[in-house]
């Protein structure tokens, strides 16, 4: 994630640097999983409403 970060545009790295920072805190394992379901609930939501993926649309 840290290859992308100052590159891309991206909520999924914006969300597991957030759940980096204190108050969370959460380890390495457990912040990717919560991006994959992150990104899990994104591609669902996307293919059922028939959109692209904007990043200034998205809500962080």
């Amino acid at each position: 994630m840290l290859r992308n970060k100052g590159r891309i545009k991206n909520h999924l790295i914006d969300y597991y640097y957030k759940l980096k920072e204190p108050p969370y805190s959460k380890h390495n394992l457990m912040a990717l999983i919560a991006c994959a379901n992150h990104l899990n609930r994104t591609i669902i939501n996307l293919v059922r409403t028939n959109q692209t993926y904007d990043y200034t649309k998205d809500s962080h």
